[in-house]
């Protein structure tokens, strides 16, 4: 028995159970022992051990990467109480397909377990997202011996704890992935939402790109294993594969949409159905082909270049003066540089723990917070483009006065109220006189210089109830509520004398305009806005056939037949 246990001993020195804290990260007591052939039995692991072809793992290594090896590892603890002292031996990566734990005590196996992926989550004594084996330690020394094994990166970060410590960090963690998982959703509902209101395809694109990491997170953190396909052990082993290559092919599919590379570069976006075939066709045949670790491989090295696929294609599309890459170039750093974080831990490249290993969610989360800000920004853009057009549909462009369309409809709501309260509305409608001569003799921007400044002068002698328009070519109209004609021909008379003396320089000359003007009055006999507009039209036809330059209104009821008799006449002018 003595010399089991200096045989035992002689490897590695144990660790002792009523020294060390209630959890302890055990990676640098173990010895480990990499199969190539992946072959290995239990009972050959032993002998290896025995013969001292196990290495201490004194660096602490967590990760051996992508590999098809078997990893066996040892570590010796010694119970020097009499009491038994129960903990459990638990492993912070929820991906391994297979994890064996073979437990001897006085140089006999009293106890073994299989964990996995390989197995339903049903078959798991401790229901636990992460593998874990909880075993009570009797009094002396137990070797564990442990076989690991999968197709994902080999993660084996293995903690000595007790059920009440893990239950508490799986607690802290479901804080964690409630907040990260929610923040996800509400962008997710968001973005589809904006997607179906707005038809644009770049809010589609994101709302799949946003589900599809949300999926291969769920995926890789073992969430789904347990809440989603518990029995489903195929899928298990094909479920992080499947969301990577979605978020890839959505990601690529997103960048194009987003950065607008139809518009800005076009030569990179003709090439779009050829990428997307091209994807797609290494998806069937990877998956076709059954190797998962070849999947792995390809959909990581895919990763990678989607983030500088990404990061070029904004710089190119920037200098090309795509505004919104100001958005997107940063949110692409902050998830690749989370994901290169995550990785390099994951892959054993800088020393592992738990916060860097979650660096890709919390890059990503922040990615995406800057792309909802880029998409909300291009929505505010859209909003305002709309005003803009909208607002452009109402004024002339020349002038900057409400045009014929927006002058009736912000009159017809003071018209009809002045019509229920039977309060009198005036019109004028003014004419500039001459005005193909000065179009003839000085060219068409002296017009434009003419209008301009005709404009600006009746925006200052009107009151801010009053509606003033360009009414058409060289004419303009002003309703005036709660005026009657009296009132409404003195404002006619003082504008014609302002215009009179006015001078309108341009290219060296000085132009010197007058105006006619038509005035009318609503009457008691009609309720119609354009019966008003034909008595102001009729009147400053007389005025023009009177001699331009002054003021008119209507008077007699012969003048409005005449008036009508000639208005085929007047509407060609």
């Amino acid at each position: 028995m003595f010399f089991c246990v200096i045989s035992l001993c002689a490897t590695s020195k144990p660790l002792e159970l009523s020294t060390i804290p209630n959890e302890l990260f055990i990676n640098e007591q173990l010895y480990i022992l990499q199969d190539s052939s992946a072959n290995l039995s239990f009972d050959n692991a032993l002998k290896q051990y025995k013969a001292g072809k196990f290495t201490k793992n004194a660096d602490g290594k967590v990760s051996f990467g992508f590999t098809n090896d078997a990893i066996w590892a040892s570590v010796i603890i010694n119970n020097s109480s009499v009491k038994e002292i129960e903990k459990v031996l638990y492993l912070d990566s929820a991906w391994l397909d297979r994890a064996d734990f073979y437990f001897i005590h006085h140089n006999k196996m009293v106890d073994k377990a299989t964990l996995g992926d390989t197995l339903a989550f049903s078959t798991r004594k401790n229901s636990t997202r992460m593998l874990s084996k909880q075993y009570t330690f009797k009094a002396g020394t137990t070797q564990v011996l442990m076989r690991f094994e999968s197709k994902d990166p080999l993660l084996i970060p293995l903690y000595l704890s007790t059920e009440e410590i893990i239950q508490s960090d799986l607690n802290t963690s479901s804080y964690f992935y409630g907040f990260l998982y929610g923040a996800f959703f509400i962008l997710l509902v968001y973005n589809l939402a904006l997607s179906i209101s707005l038809k644009d395809s770049s809010y589609v694109f994101y709302s799949l790109y946003l589900l599809s990491f949300l999926s291969l997170n769920i995926a890789y953190t073992g969430h789904g294993f347990k809440f989603i396909w518990p029995e489903n052990v195929l899928f298990q082993q094909w479920a992080m594969i499947l969301f990577l290559y979605c978020y890839i092919i959505f990601g690529i599919a997103f960048c194009f949409e987003f950065l607008k590379l139809k518009l800005f570069l076009p030569k990179v976006y003709s090439a779009k159905n050829w990428i997307y075939a091209g994807l797609i066709l290494l998806v069937v045949l990877i998956f076709s082909n059954g190797d998962q670790l070849l999947a792995v491989k390809v959909g990581v090295a895919l990763t990678s270049l989607l983030v500088v696929i990404f990061i070029s294609l904004g710089f190119l599309a920037l200098k090309n003066g795509h505004e919104m890459v100001k958005f997107f170039i940063p949110a692409a750093f902050m998830g690749a540089g989370g994901a290169a974080i995550s990785a390099a831990s994951t892959w054993g490249a800088i020393p592992y723990n738990t916060m860097l290993f979650h660096s890709i969610e919390v890059g990503m989360l922040i990615e995406m917070y800057i792309l909802a800000l880029a998409l909300a920004f291009n929505l505010k853009k859209m909003d305002n483009a709309r005003i803009v057009a909208e607002v452009n549909a109402q004024v002339d462009y020349l002038t900057q006065l409400y045009n014929r369309r927006a002058f009736t409809d912000v009159t017809m709501p003071q018209w009809h109220l002045g019509i229920r309260q039977k309060i009198s509305s005036s019109l004028i409608l003014l004419d500039i006189d001459w005005f193909k001569k000065i179009n003839d003799d000085h060219g068409h921007s002296a017009g434009d210089a003419v209008l301009k400044g005709i404009a600006f002068t009746l925006k200052q002698k009107i009151r801010k109830s009053d509606v003033l328009a360009r009414w058409g070519g060289e004419e303009f109209i002003i309703f005036l509520p709660n005026t009657n004609k009296t009132a409404a021909i003195k404002l006619a008379n003082v504008i014609r004398k302002k215009i009179e003396k006015m001078l309108i320089l341009h290219d060296g000359n000085s132009l010197k305009i007058t105006a006619s003007f038509g005035v009318a009055e609503s009457n008691e006999r009609s309720n119609k806005f354009e019966d008003l507009i034909k008595l102001a039209d009729i009147a400053l036809y007389k005025a023009k056939n009177s001699g331009r330059n002054m003021v008119c209104d209507i008077q007699e009821t012969t003048e409005v037949k005449a008036g009508q008799a000639e208005n085929n006449i007047h509407s060609l002018r």
